[in-house]
């Protein structure tokens, strides 16, 4: 599998998906507020690592999942991209958003099976093809662990192994 296959199923699985009105909850608080106003500058074509890169400040940290959704082929080709000396390697950063509170992720749950399928292509294709980077950043049981969550069947709402 290559980068451009990957990517090419990501935006087969995500890419017809409309544009939400909001990325956020805007009403939750000004940080809300302020990381919606950030990603309504964007677009998937132009969401680069400067908008998302800093781990302390992510808009997708409090995005909806039809804005994880929408800006998903994004993501991915942000996880793809080499290490930046300013922000590190994205791929770390979107594993965290893909494993936090795994099965009951709202994002896995908005997903649909062949976007789930997608999305277990790429973590599969990351640990494949960048091990190395795995290991520096000490994440490669994590890449592992969230594979096994995103490829896993669900029937009636449970994860099947």
């Amino acid at each position: 599998m290559s980068d451009r296959s990957v990517l090419q199923g990501i935006n087969a699985a995500f890419g017809a998906l409309e544009r939400p009105r909001y990325f956020t909850h805007i009403w939750h608080c000004e940080e809300c507020a302020d990381h919606d106003d950030r990603l309504q500058l964007c677009d998937r074509h132009t969401l680069c690592l400067e908008d998302v890169g800093y781990a302390a400040c992510d808009p997708f940290c409090v995005a909806t999942p039809q804005a994880l959704a929408y800006f998903f082929p994004s993501l991915a080709r942000l996880a793809l991209a080499p290490p930046s000396s300013e922000h590190g390697w994205y791929a770390t950063q979107l594993l965290f958003h893909l494993a936090v509170d795994e099965i009951d992720n709202p994002f896995y749950r908005h997903c649909d099976t062949r976007q789930r399928a997608a999305v277990a292509r790429l973590l599969a294709h990351v640990v494949e093809t960048r091990a190395q980077l795995a290991i520096e950043e000490q994440a490669t049981d994590n890449f592992v662990r969230c594979y096994r969550l995103w490829s896993a069947p669900l029937i009636g709402g449970r994860m099947i192994n």
